[in-house]
């Protein structure tokens, strides 16, 4: 069986389809559309060099334009911190202290807590300043 260079290219892109579904990276969508490009080029009968130089220009694009969109997601990383952490500002009751640390009830679960300042570690209420990977950053009301 001889597959022409349009069916080719166009199981470049459904397997570059599939691997990004699995990655999520969007580079590869970006080269999934550049190999329906070419292949496109290839059902139109244009030459191999063309459709190998329209899956390069649409990949360079594609990958540029990704590039762009990424770093302007980076400019606004305040707002997005902020949106991440909803948890700041809300009450916590911290029942006992053990070396700097508490176990303390919030969302239905149990989270390991830190005070701000270590010198006041007192029982009662407490305000999440702060999250660090699963400890809850608290200061005393």
């Amino acid at each position: 069986m001889v597959f022409s260079a349009s069916v080719l290219w166009l199981i470049l892109a459904v397997l570059l389809g599939i691997l990004e579904l699995m990655l999520s990276t969007f580079y590869l969508l970006v080269l999934a559309v550049a190999a329906c490009s070419a292949s496109a080029l290839a059902y139109l009968a244009f030459p191999i060099e063309w459709q190998v130089v329209a899956f390069a220009l649409v990949s360079v694009i594609g990958a540029v334009w990704i590039r762009r969109i990424r770093a302007l997601q980076m400019t606004n990383d305040a707002q997005a911190q902020a949106l991440q952490n909803l948890d700041e500002g809300q009450t916590v009751d911290v029942v006992l202290w053990d070396k700097g640390r508490a176990l303390v009830q919030y969302r239905g679960a149990q989270w390991t807590a830190q005070a701000i300042d270590p010198h006041h570690q007192e029982a009662g209420l407490h305000k999440i300043v702060e999250i660090r990977g699963n400890t809850l950053i608290l200061q005393k009301l």
